[in-house]
């Protein structure tokens, strides 16, 4: 596999000291293939749940990603090539038919994908990239402001190029924080109404452009907000539909294979 060399700098990267970062655990610089998405979701950071759970590091046919035991090494800062290579095929695999991807999580997210768009992470047309590639421990929200604003820092250029250098055409944000980090960046997202539920529920949703790039946000989160209903998240599928629509935005193709299917 060839990795592209801004990938692979941000793979061998020093762990920043007193961040929290779960020990033993690889940047995860995206969930599913970046490399053939034309949409990406956007988060936070990726959970521990991602390397273990309640204490037991996932191994064997349960492990998500690339860790220091799978890779036989204790720092990935002087990984070679082959190892480099392992972490970012590992990532652009999560999805694959087999595997076990936290689906607890990433459901809500593939399930707007496919509604709004046809768009699914298992066939490659979308993946998910985060803010921040650390899994911490405790959670981002538990985390102290300082040390989520030095991730935060340390991973804005990696992330702004990537979705530079990918041929990704569309950005979905998930959540207010998502969306203001985004902004901080220098994307200017501009509220563009408010979708409701038949019980009040609202969310504002936010849009903006870099070049050609169209970004899309909700400013509730799908998985952790309180009171997000079914029928809130089919109105912001259907907005974000309509959003990408109006943008121009159309897939390529919608017959790209599955993870797996390829030679």
């Amino acid at each position: 596999m060839d990795v592209p060399h801004y990938v692979a700098d941000r793979i061998r990267a020093a762990v920043p000291e007193g961040a929290n970062v779960v020990p033993g655990s690889t940047p995860v610089v995206a969930f599913g293939d970046a490399s053939t998405a034309r949409v990406a979701t956007v988060g936070l950071n990726p959970s521990r749940i991602e390397f273990e759970v309640k204490g037991v590091w996932l191994d064997g046919d349960q492990r998500r990603l690339a860790t220091h035991r799978s890779l036989g090494v204790e720092t990935l800062e002087d990984a070679s090539d082959h190892t480099v290579a392992q972490v970012l095929a590992d990532c652009y695999a999560y999805f694959d038919t087999g595997r076990n991807p936290y689906w607890r999580w990433f459901r809500p997210l593939d399930r707007l994908l496919e509604a709004s768009l046809g768009a699914t992470y298992e066939r490659r047309i979308a993946c998910h990239l985060d803010l921040v590639q650390w899994a911490t421990d405790p959670v981002w929200g538990e985390l102290r402001a300082p040390v989520r604003k030095e991730l935060i820092e340390q991973d804005r250029e990696f992330l702004r190029q990537q979705l530079a250098s990918e041929s990704i055409g569309l950005v979905l944000a998930n959540g207010g924080r998502v969306i203001d980090e985004l902004r901080r960046s220098g994307v200017d997202m501009e509220t563009h109404g408010v979708v409701a539920d038949s019980k009040g529920r609202t969310t504002q949703i936010q849009v903006g452009h870099v070049g050609e790039v169209i970004y899309v946000g909700w400013r509730v989160n799908l998985q952790s907000s309180p009171g997000v209903s079914l029928e809130l998240r089919d109105t912001i599928s259907a907005r974000v539909g309509d959003l990408a629509s109006q943008g121009g935005f159309t897939l390529k193709s919608t017959s790209t294979p599955r993870l797996g299917e390829r030679d």
